[in-house]
């Protein structure tokens, strides 16, 4: 897994940064060949938090269509921090 993704999903689930952002979602990170989206969406749902992308180019971002309740209690997070709905990915955005 991609360190850059791994900080920054880390970062959103713990109620440090409201989202993840970033520049490009269809650049390709490492030598699996999986964009950026991948590793993104992968990292998310493994602490507990599903996402889903929509938009185009600059207006895409990714927003959490489900919580793993039990998922990130087991990881120490509050699931409380996160709502669905709530965008977690944006592109072109600078915090």
């Amino acid at each position: 897994m991609n360190t850059i993704s791994t900080l920054a999903v880390s970062s959103v689930v713990q109620g440090l940064q409201k989202y993840a952002p970033v520049t490009d979602l269809d650049i390709i990170i490492d030598e699996t060949g999986a964009p950026l989206r991948d590793h993104l969406r992968q990292t998310f749902l493994e602490n507990g938090v599903e996402i889903e992308f929509s938009g185009k180019g600059a207006y895409e971002k990714g927003v959490v269509i489900d919580i793993d309740t039990d998922r990130m209690q087991e990881l120490g997070l509050d699931a409380d921090l996160l709502r669905f709905g709530q965008t977690v990915v944006r592109v072109g955005e600078v915090l």
